[in-house]
């Protein structure tokens, strides 16, 4: 069932775009949290570090969040992968 706004429209979900964002967003400043941990443990890694970490878990976010988006997608009934139009499809 679809969430209705106030004047009765459907309201659609966040862009996909937008989730992947913020789960990049959030993948990186969570990397940039965990350097300063192990920085605070002992760790002498230094800008490097704090590079491979940020970036690292930047991606593995977005990952996250493609994945979870396209779930929110199949469940309100839209087509996750781009329809393809070959020239030698069978009919």
């Amino acid at each position: 069932m679809a969430r209705m706004r106030s004047d009765g429209v459907p309201r659609r979900g966040p862009s996909r775009l937008r989730v992947v964002g913020s789960g990049v967003l959030l993948g990186g400043a969570w990397g940039a949290v965990m350097w300063g941990i192990f920085e605070l443990a002992g760790r002498d890694s230094g800008g490097r570090g704090l590079a491979y970490l940020v970036l690292t878990l930047a991606m593995i976010g977005g990952g996250v969040a493609a994945i979870f988006g396209a779930a929110e997608v199949r469940r309100r009934g839209e087509r996750v992968s781009p329809r393809i139009r070959l020239p030698f499809r069978r009919r």
